[in-house]
């Protein structure tokens, strides 16, 4: 089950991070923070992956 709170944690982050990133795409840290958000949302995907293949 923690790695469900794990996951879950990730998403709502990443969804943040995208959220005032788009806000802010303007500014060059608003890009660098959709990157970063983007890169947390693939994370627990990738996590998942790894679970389920070991």
């Amino acid at each position: 089950m923690e790695h469900y709170h794990l996951m879950l944690a990730l998403l709502v982050g990443g969804f943040l991070m995208l959220g005032i990133g788009f806000n802010y795409r303007r500014y060059e840290w608003g890009v660098g923070l959709l990157g970063l958000g983007v890169l947390l949302m693939l994370v627990p995907i990738a996590l998942h992956i790894h679970l389920t293949l070991n």
